[in-house]
């Protein structure tokens, strides 16, 4: 995987321009539309839209060992978290007015440089107060790219208001699909989120139109649409999407300019090994196409699946390919290692240039900033997320490395160690395999070149530089 660098007809009118809201079309209020969060599992009232930095209210506002909801009194002075902190960002804070004047303004909420010159602002005043006691959002969308390093809230004297969190998010959103890779049944729902304005120019699954399926389940309502003040989301069951799909459906969604990408299981991966019947267990992964709209294969895919496991010594395998989600991908790869018990794990992604034998691996979700960083396959951007809260910074590899870096130079070779394999999606599997696997048994990262071109030659290259790694992982002590 690439490292990165910080460098119905009217139903089908939707789908096809989501310009006009149809007949029946549900409504979001009060909050104007913000999303939820299938990042962090948020499912409140209202709802975080994906990618956001969400800074709760009894962090940013409230007393030393305060919990949960804050009355804000006068001006609440908030820094913005580094990676949340630049582009062309919205910011909302959730709030709820318990009291205000006759008329006049309640509260204002303000974006602010490091100068202390204005950005941007909000103001709330009576007029606009739609009702008192209810939670609404208090947003301000910056145009331009702009860096914001602090953000006010003010309350006006006579007013009570009160502060649940404040979010930030890029303003320009693309197209994910949600909630993401995983096991669905018949009955679970999918989502496929546009921004505002935008259509769904295909649909396909592994290769198949499903423009014409998703159109008719519009037209006999069997399918909902929901818009928002940001987005606009089509929610529809996998089964009546998908009646005849296989145990595993890789989904695609385009709309103008992004795409989407995402597995979905009919069942969790089965454990079965391949090779000797007698040998360790050892569980290899490869990623699926990167970007989402990828032309060509993920060169780690390539190698594992070319993997011959009958020439391997002492060892059966169990080959995954992978999908370029941050949590996803982590989460897939965990539960296999509980229930299947390899006693090693190797994962591949898809490097630069050369052959890299990843040392270590950082708690760090980070892709550059939170409005311009590079998205993970299903369009969920990370900028300077950790990956486990009480975990540490850093972890080492667990694979005998000296071991592989002689079995790969005697295969004709070339490898590299590195101590850098990004903070995208390699890294965020590596550091959770890690720590999974500690005190279970060996367990790291190799990178393998960007490669776009695949021979017959090219597949059993990277097929026999997987084999060398596994051999060598398995024989070492």
């Amino acid at each position: 995987m690439l490292r990165p660098v910080l460098a119905a007809v009217v139903f089908a009118a939707l789908i096809g321009a989501c310009a006009e809201a149809p007949e029946g079309e549900q409504t979001v209020a009060p909050n104007d539309g913000l999303l939820r969060d299938f990042i962090d599992g948020k499912y409140d009232a209202a709802g975080h839209p994906l990618n956001a930095k969400v800074l709760e209210a009894h962090r940013i506002c409230g007393a030393p060992g305060a919990t949960g909801i804050v009355e804000v009194r006068g001006t609440c002075d908030i820094a913005l978290p580094e990676g949340a902190d630049y582009g062309a960002l919205t910011v909302s804070a959730r709030i709820r007015v318990r009291q205000h004047q006759s008329r006049g303004s309640i509260v204002t909420l303000s974006a602010l440089d490091q100068s202390g010159r204005v950005l941007g602002n909000q103001n709330l005043t009576v007029s606009r107060l739609r009702a008192a006691n209810t939670w609404i959002d208090l947003p301000i969308n910056l145009e331009d790219t702009a860096q914001v390093a602090r953000v006010t809230l003010h309350v006006e004297p006579g007013s009570r208001v009160e502060l649940e969190y404040l979010e930030v998010f890029p303003k320009r959103l693309g197209v994910v699909v949600s909630p993401g890779a995983g096991v669905y049944s018949d009955t679970d729902k999918i989502t496929f989120e546009l921004p505002k304005g935008k259509k769904i120019e295909r649909l396909q699954a592994d290769g198949v139109d499903l423009r014409p399926v998703l159109d008719r389940l519009l037209s006999e309502r069997r399918a909902t649409v929901i818009n928002t003040a940001f987005r606009t989301l089509i929610e529809v069951r996998v089964g009546d999407l998908l009646p005849a799909r296989g145990d595993l459906t890789e989904l695609r969604v385009h709309s103008t300019g992004d795409t989407s990408r995402t597995q979905i299981r009919r069942a969790p991966v089965p454990c079965v090994f391949e090779g000797d019947p007698a040998g360790k267990k050892v569980l290899v992964t490869g990623f699926q196409p990167f970007p989402a709209d990828g032309w060509h294969e993920n060169v780690s895919a390539v190698g594992v699946t070319a993997l011959d496991p009958a020439a391997l010594r002492g060892a059966r395998v169990m080959r995954m390919v992978l999908p370029v989600e941050y949590d996803r991908a982590a989460a897939t790869i965990a539960e296999v290692i509980d229930r299947c018990q390899p006693s090693s794990v190797l994962s591949f992604g898809q490097g630069g240039g050369e052959i890299a034998l990843e040392e270590f691996a950082y708690n760090l979700q980070d892709t550059g900033e939170l409005s311009g960083g590079a998205a993970d396959n299903r369009g969920i951007i990370r900028a300077a997320h950790p990956i486990a809260v009480d975990a540490p910074a850093t972890r080492e590899t667990l694979l005998p490395l000296d071991a592989i870096e002689n079995a790969l130079i005697d295969a004709g070779e070339q490898p590299q160690r590195s101590q850098d394999p990004g903070r995208y999606i390699c890294n965020n599997v590596m550091f959770s395999n890690l720590g999974k696997m500690a005190f279970r048994g060996k367990a790291g990262f190799i990178h393998l070149p960007y490669t776009t071109a695949f021979d017959d030659n090219e597949r059993a290259r990277w097929g026999k530089v997987v084999q060398a790694a596994v051999q060598a992982t398995v024989d070492a002590p």
